[in-house]
């Protein structure tokens, strides 16, 4: 199986949870599996922060509802080094 992640980073915006909603449910046509990183690019540079399946579960995450604000997601400003 295909496996994609996504990650919320910077600031809330009320359409975080929107997205995420929106591009699990096309990954979900489409086959692939879907992890969330906790607490943005802290959650891939700390290997103690857990990974989240979000599908085939997203309908049985209340918090994960298009219509609220914020991200279930959590986001850090963590700095990430390019080099």
């Amino acid at each position: 199986m295909r496996r994609i992640g996504i990650l919320t980073a910077g600031g809330d915006t009320p359409a975080l949870n929107a997205t995420i909603f929106g591009a699990v449910e096309r990954a979900n046509e489409r086959g692939l599996e879907v992890v969330g990183i906790i607490r943005g690019f802290a959650g891939i540079v700390d290997p103690r922060l857990p990974h989240v399946r979000l599908n085939p579960l997203l309908s049985t995450i209340p918090e994960l509802d298009p219509c609220i604000g914020g991200t279930i997601l959590g986001a850090s400003r963590t700095y990430v080094d390019p080099t």
